[in-house]
């Protein structure tokens, strides 16, 4: 008669935890994609800051918001990653007068999750007919950007996303912000201290 094999308790409990570190594992990326595919499908957009700066107005804040639209549209721009983004800050007047371009890259970190950076260009003009031509941006390299500032890490919060500095990772000078850097939703953009809302 054969003898049935038994495996030591110890082995037993081992097991089950490797399995439960495996569900916790597979549930945490399940959940960075979530936050990832959220921010893909929220950031694109028009956007204005237009019922910041008449709360600013009606509340006599001093100095108000300048009035700012931007314009969020995804870029082919394989260099800087996967999903990456072209943003352009403009008078709500007047879309010829540019006042920033920007890139933004999202992907995303086991342990941290969603994880963005921020891209200025190092010679904006070339790049100042993006917005009208996005085949341009194909061709950027990350010799035509540098970052600005500390990566972000975005978070879910409710039913928004929001994004702040990692402490371990940033040594931003000064006193750190009191709330988050950015914060996004289906129809709404916080950044810098603006609040925009989709058009």
């Amino acid at each position: 008669m054969a003898e049935r094999l038994r495996m030591p308790r110890a082995g037993v409990v081992l097991l089950s935890a490797l399995a439960l570190l495996a569900a916790c594992a597979t549930s945490k990326e399940k959940a960075h994609d979530e936050d990832l595919s959220d921010l893909i499908a929220w950031f694109p957009g028009h956007y204005d800051n237009l019922a910041q700066v008449q709360k600013d107005e009606k509340n006599g804040v001093l100095p108000p918001h300048e009035q700012i639209a931007l314009l969020v549209r995804p870029a082919q721009t394989p260099r800087l990653g996967h999903h990456v983004f072209f943003v352009q800050e403009m008078a709500p007047d007047n879309p010829e007068r540019i006042m920033s371009q920007r890139m933004f890259s999202f992907d995303v970190d086991e342990e941290r999750g969603v994880v963005g950076l921020v891209y200025s260009f190092v010679e904006p003009v070339r790049w100042r007919e993006a917005a009208r031509n996005p085949q341009l941006l194909t061709s950027v390299m990350t010799e035509d950007v540098a970052p600005i500032g500390c990566e972000l890490v975005w978070k879910r919060s409710g039913d928004k996303l929001i994004a702040g500095h990692d402490p371990k990772r940033c040594r931003a000078g000064g006193a750190q912000p009191a709330g988050p850097e950015a914060s996004l939703g289906p129809d709404s953009l916080s950044l810098a201290g603006y609040e925009f809302r989709k058009r």
